[in-house]
């Protein structure tokens, strides 16, 4: 009996996956990093800042105006209270378009710190 052998093709690497250009700049304790960091965070904050900012304002003006206007909490329309028809019906779909303006910032954000990468890289 003869001893059984395996065959096996060579290993074949693929190409190595190439990370986010310059990403590895992020993390270096230089001041290009620190500053490419810096300008990330405060693009996000600015655009947290001019969601947050519509968005507190929509949810406050109500009960603002019902505390101004005492007979806009007693109204009512077909007999439903008009605090539920704003409530439930009038905020919602501001705060749902604010979030979807939102996302769209921050991924413009996300791309033009991406696009800063790449040129760093060429």
């Amino acid at each position: 009996m003869t001893e059984r052998q395996v065959v096996r093709a060579p290993v074949r690497h693929s190409p190595a996956v190439r990370q986010s250009p310059a990403a590895g700049d992020l993390y270096q304790q230089d001041n290009y990093g620190r500053t490419l960091l810096r300008s990330l965070i405060r693009a996000q904050l600015g655009a947290t800042i001019a969601v947050l900012v519509p968005a507190a304002a929509l949810l406050l003006l109500y009960p603002l105006l019902t505390v101004l206007v005492p007979s806009l909490g007693q109204a009512s329309v077909g007999g439903v209270p008009l605090t539920f028809i704003v409530l439930g019906g009038g905020i919602y779909p501001p705060l749902v378009l604010l979030g979807f303006w939102y996302r769209r910032r921050a991924e413009r954000v996300e791309d033009r710190f991406a696009e800063l990468l790449e040129q760093r890289d060429d």
